[in-house]
């Protein structure tokens, strides 16, 4: 294609990362859409858009009509795929959500694994269609997803059922509704979004490069395609392991660790890439560490919001961290391409490019390691924004074990089950207990109208 066009490695990979940032960081528009339409609806009108788009592009062979069909309209469409498949398995799941997510979203591995194997040997092998042709390939594969968006649930959110309200605004109102600034007050989430940044500037990096930085080393052209292969594979096995690991609604702690862990490991398989020399091994080992653990990190990066900001904003966290990400997706991936042809007179030209951004990552994971530290000095933000259906629980839970244990047990009965109960009952209603008297005053301001 850059031959075809006579761009440079910045243009032409600006097409793939602006169609990237879309499909990431476009998450208000289609969540907006959900709201009205459900989970189906959208993801059968995505796949629509996409294929379109790349269906387009095989007409004219133009960047900046690229830049149309392929970066905005494509990934609109991958977009309204994406993002509807994605909150159809978070709101289904209760329990292992982790281990869903993971399942759901390692189908990118299998696409990575097979596509990448399979592009290279008609298009650059055997040379048996042209770069043209093969959008046309992939417009075709795409347009088969529109029967896949059939397998997903027809319904909405289970909070937006019942809103009427919202549907008789505008959308661009709602789609503004859905960026919450206000979680930024909250340090831990701003650190957050500020790491994921970060790793997102180099994240598709070595996607993108991975067959240049093969051409650069002078790996043998036919065995280039093992290496792309390698991380969608090792990337298939990250996210279903390390989502398996993730899973607990209680350890959230381990859950941060082992997204640390995703980040550091990454950015060292991004840092030494470009030393890895001619030989394929070394490059496929490096493409396996990368893909496994980028794909543990995009397991976890869905599951994380709703840990640091509380169940009820979780969908506002995903919001906000996906824009942010789109952004840097679109800066990152061009930035690269434009310093290895900076660097071209060097005998590594990828090695400060691929430095840069691999520390960049190595960093966005270390400064992680002080979330817990926020959160802890500001622990009411946190307990506010579960706002009053955790407090509700609590009440529930309080009136329960007090129906089981109405009085003190006897020494003869007294168990260490019951005890326990007892001690769960203080430690609710000292959590909870202006909330419980006021309940209790309006039950018994209730008795006397009923009374009458």
């Amino acid at each position: 294609m850059r031959t075809k066009l006579s761009s440079s490695r910045a243009s032409i990979s600006g097409i793939f990362s602006i169609l990237a940032a879309i499909t990431i960081g476009a998450g208000p528009i289609p969540t907006v859409l959900i709201k009205k339409h459900g989970y189906q609806k959208v993801a059968i009108t995505g796949s629509c858009v996409a294929a379109f788009g790349f269906f387009l592009s095989y007409w004219w062979a133009n960047i900046w009509f690229y830049y149309i069909t392929i970066s905005f309209i494509g990934g609109v469409g991958l977009n309204l795929m994406y993002i509807s498949s994605v909150l159809c398995v978070e709101n289904h799941f209760d329990q292992n959500k982790a281990s869903a997510m993971g399942v759901a979203v390692s189908g990118s591995g299998v696409g990575t694994f097979v596509m990448s194997y399979i592009m290279n040997e008609i298009v650059n092998i055997r040379s048996w269609f042209s770069y043209s042709s093969a959008l046309l390939i992939e417009a075709g594969l795409i347009a088969v997803t529109f029967l896949l968006g059939f397998l997903l649930s027809s319904g909405r959110p289970k909070e937006e059922e019942n809103s009427t309200n919202e549907s008789q605004k505008s959308f661009f109102h709602q789609v503004n509704k859905q960026i919450d600034w206000k979680l930024f007050k909250k340090p831990a989430f701003t650190l957050f979004i500020i790491s994921n940044f970060l790793i997102s500037l180099g994240f598709n990096v070595v996607y993108n490069y991975a067959d240049d930085l093969a051409n650069d080393a002078e790996v043998v052209k036919e065995q280039r395609s093992y290496i792309l292969m390698s991380i969608g594979i090792s990337n298939i096995f990250g996210r279903l392991i390390i989502g398996f690991l993730g899973n607990g609604r209680n350890d959230k702690k381990r859950r941060l660790y082992l997204f640390i862990l995703t980040y550091i490991i990454s950015g060292i398989a991004t840092a030494v890439a470009p030393q890895c020399g001619s030989s394929v091994i070394q490059h496929i080992v490096y493409a396996s560490f990368f893909g496994f653990f980028s794909g543990g990190y995009v397991t976890l990066s869905m599951i994380l919001p709703g840990d640091i900001v509380g169940d009820k904003k979780k969908n506002d966290a995903i919001g906000l961290l996906s824009l942010f990400n789109g952004i840097a997706i679109a800066i990152g991936t061009p930035v690269v391409g434009a310093m290895r042809d900076v660097f071209a007179h060097f005998a590594n030209p990828f090695l400060w490019p691929y430095f840069i951004f691999g520390a960049c990552t190595i960093f966005s994971g270390c400064i992680l390691f002080a979330t817990p530290l926020l959160q802890k000095q500001h622990p009411r933000e946190h307990s506010q924004e579960e706002g009053p259906d955790c407090k509700r629980e609590s009440l529930h839970e309080i009136s329960r074990l007090q129906e089981q244990h109405p009085r003190e047990p006897s020494p003869e009965e007294g168990s260490d089950c019951k005890r326990e109960s007892l001690h769960e009952i203080s430690r609710l209603q000292e959590q909870h207990p202006r909330e419980h008297s006021q309940e209790e005053g309006s039950d018994r301001e209730k008795e006397p109208l009923n009374g009458k």
